[in-house]
């Protein structure tokens, strides 16, 4: 199983610090969501900067490292763009570039764009179509790599789940414990679902806390607790883990430190 880290932080100088520890630390990918408007769930700096931008730039600092994000909301974006950035990422990221695409999550940000978000599903569908075409378009420069497209997963929740298996494609599920994704995991491998990623929050230590409420579906705990709860994923079938560590600048620098010393060699 692939581990990975999102380095949000409140400022570039935290993320670049973040970023830098999971790379030397061995948490191969750099993670990036999607978002528009300025949200709850990432208060402040966090997740605040566009996503492909912010990826190019991480390119350039951490070479060696593979590049996601997820999820590209498709219904907000010109697909085109999308897959020209998403090639000329994957060039610069050396053929190390994943696209997770999604149909949106928070309506203030389809609304903003102009999008029902009853609508999102249907246009996202035709939206994943045409990504396909256009990420083989030789004429959109940059083109294709020779040595293989972008990956495109598909990131949701249990009608994009569907979706990724009638099309044969990977699916990246997300907000979930290992307790709450067990059920998800057995019924898309049931369905005929072949490739499995998840998207959660990792925390070192019991403060699960972000401002005056409780983070979302996060995974906590001791050294210990976590080898045994990560552990779990990948015995459930997930190949790889995308992780936003901590719940502010300072618990999110120490959890990917706990993950690539303590964590990171008991599950290899």
């Amino acid at each position: 199983m692939r581990l990975g880290v999102s380095p949000f932080a409140r400022s570039q100088d935290a993320v670049e610090k973040i970023a830098e520890a999971a790379v030397l630390g061995g948490l191969d990918t750099l993670w990036l969501g999607d978002g528009y408007l300025l949200t709850s769930d990432f208060p402040g700096w966090r997740g605040a900067m566009e996503s492909f931008t912010t990826l190019g730039w991480l390119a350039g600092r951490f070479p060696t490292a593979r590049l996601g994000i997820t999820a590209a909301v498709l219904p907000m974006r010109d697909v085109p763009w999308v897959a020209k950035q998403a090639n000329t990422l994957h060039r610069i990221a050396g053929g190390g570039f994943v696209l997770a695409a999604a149909a949106g999550f928070w309506p203030h940000d389809l609304a903003a764009r102009g999008v029902e978000f009853e609508a999102r599903g249907s246009r996202f569908r035709n939206d994943v179509d045409d990504l396909r075409t256009h990420l083989d378009d030789i004429e959109l420069g940059p083109g294709p790599l020779r040595d293989g497209p972008v990956p495109i997963w598909l990131a949701g929740a249990a009608a994009t789940m569907k979706f990724s298996i009638d099309r044969g494609m990977p699916f990246q599920s997300s907000r979930a414990t290992p307790d709450e994704l067990e059920p998800i995991a057995m019924r898309y491998f049931d369905s005929g679902g072949t490739t499995l990623a998840h998207r959660v929050r990792v925390t070192f230590g019991d403060n699960t806390t972000e401002g005056d409420r409780v983070a979302w579906h996060s995974v906590t705990g001791s050294v210990n607790q976590l080898v045994e709860e990560l552990s779990r994923f990948r015995e459930m079938g997930v190949i790889d883990l995308s992780i936003i560590p901590g719940h502010d600048d300072d618990s999110a620098l120490t959890t990917v430190d706990v993950l690539a010393s303590d964590v990171l060699p008991q599950l290899s």
